[in-house]
């Protein structure tokens, strides 16, 4: 196969825009919401104490400060421990031993919300919503920019709740790659035409975000983890209704999809997963097709769509001699040694060999010329993937023994077939002239 500059500039262009459309969505949703003045009622206090109250409705200062003086040392995680470092976040933290709210996050619609507009789900489907800590920001308090820790392997994010206490500063932020949101709650809840209310941020686990230095009054919040629960996890293929962007992704791919000269043979197209998700030995990547997030699940929705074939796979590239793989299951060859031209049996019966190449094709390094049956090529089309996992291994050849890493990373995968053999159908809500 020749290479062909030009043609190369189209698809790589092409593949740019499948990109910006799955990068333009932002990994969070937030705003106000307006609540009875009867759910906003607080009760606390521990066993040395007595149980007092306040209504978030109206508190005065001296009853802030009382809850304020009743809260611990704000703690964070760090490799798998809680530590407190008041030079990294400087809060009060209450466990939900300490207290009883009479707001209810799923009462007031916010899980229908993250449903709708984190997971661009429809109300058939559920999660589960467990209450974790309240934390006060009194003044010159702060956190810190952090990733939340995962508590399990089906947590997939978390939802802040912000009670309308009169405080300055403290702004929520948000950053993904080069993009920063930040979210002023101060400022959105007093000028909501809504009282009383709360303000609400549900953002992904792996999402780095910090609450800025308050300059007066008190920030207070509640923080509750997000799971997937069995219910949930239905597969995303059957899911019908598509986020208000999808339309515009479905188009390149589309274009993508039915090109000839994207793997004019056939073979796998891949697309890197925007969310990070657990990973491990054992683990069969073929599960996370019903647990997908954001725009992850929304690729999958679009590829569903255009009546296209999708897998989650991992990928798995120089293993030994330079051997590329794709299998369903993530492996840890660190167990025993292994001979350097012969990984086939190592790597499992799941695995596949592959070629690494372009999306035009072209292998970028050919290292089986001579095989009798060639393997399929294995072409990403967007960025590397944010989940992956790595593991050291020896291997032995003929002079002496080396170490090596086994990189897996998981991809969205469509196993595409030659031109002559594809079926791909127009989405009704794609954005095409054509």
């Amino acid at each position: 196969m020749v290479y062909d500059r030009k043609n190369y500039q189209v698809l790589s262009k092409l593949c740019n825009s499948v990109d910006s459309s799955l990068s333009s969505r932002p990994p969070y949703c937030a705003g106000t919401c307006p609540i009875p003045p009867e759910k906003l009622v607080l009760f606390y206090g521990n066993d040395s104490s007595k149980v007092s109250r306040i209504d978030f409705s109206s508190p005065t200062l001296e009853e802030l400060d009382s809850l304020s003086n009743a809260c611990q040392p704000a703690s964070f995680g760090v490799n798998h421990e809680r530590v407190h470092d008041e030079s990294y976040r400087k809060a009060g933290e209450m466990n939900i031993a300490s207290f009883a709210t009479r707001f209810s996050a799923r009462n007031a619609g916010l899980i229908l919300t993250v449903l709708q507009e984190l997971l661009d789900c429809n109300e058939n489907r559920d999660i589960k919503v467990e209450l974790y800590k309240l934390n006060v920001y009194g003044k010159d308090s702060f956190f810190k920019a952090h990733k939340d820790t995962s508590r399990h392997e089906t947590m997939f994010g978390s939802l802040v709740v912000v009670f309308p206490t009169h405080h300055e500063g403290g702004e929520f932020v948000l950053r993904e790659g080069y993009r920063e949101w930040s979210l002023d709650f101060a400022k959105m809840l007093s000028d909501s035409p809504h009282r009383p209310c709360v303000g609400y941020v549900a953002f992904f686990s792996d999402v780095e975000h910090e609450v800025r230095q308050v300059t007066s009054g008190h920030r207070v919040a509640l923080t509750y983890n997000l799971y997937f629960t069995p219910e949930s996890q239905a597969p995303i293929k059957t899911i019908s209704a598509p986020a208000p962007y999808e339309g515009s992704l479905a188009a390149p791919l589309y274009t993508l999809l039915t090109d000839p000269t994207v793997l004019p043979k056939g073979g796998y197209l891949a697309f890197g997963l925007r969310r990070h998700y657990p990973l491990g030995e054992g683990i069969n990547v073929t599960n996370y097709e019903t647990c997908l997030t954001g725009t992850d699940a929304a690729l999958g929705r679009v590829l569903t769509t255009l009546g296209v074939d999708w897998n989650v796979m991992v990928f798995y590239r120089n293993v030994g001699s330079y051997n590329d793989y794709v299998s369903e299951e993530v492996v840890d060859l660190s167990k025993e040694p292994h001979d350097i031209y012969d990984f086939d049996e190592a790597m499992g019966e799941a695995a596949v060999l592959v070629e690494f190449a372009s999306v035009d094709g072209i292998p970028r390094v050919r290292r089986h010329p001579n095989a009798e049956t060639p393997p399929r090529h294995f072409a990403k089309v967007t960025v590397d993937t944010m989940t992956c996992w790595s593991s050291p291994y020896v291997m032995s050849g003929h002079y002496q023994a080396e170490v090596g890493e086994l990189n897996a990373e998981v991809y969205i995968v469509v196993d595409l077939q030659e031109p002559v053999k594809r079926v791909v159908r127009k989405a009704d809500s794609m954005e095409v002239g054509a």
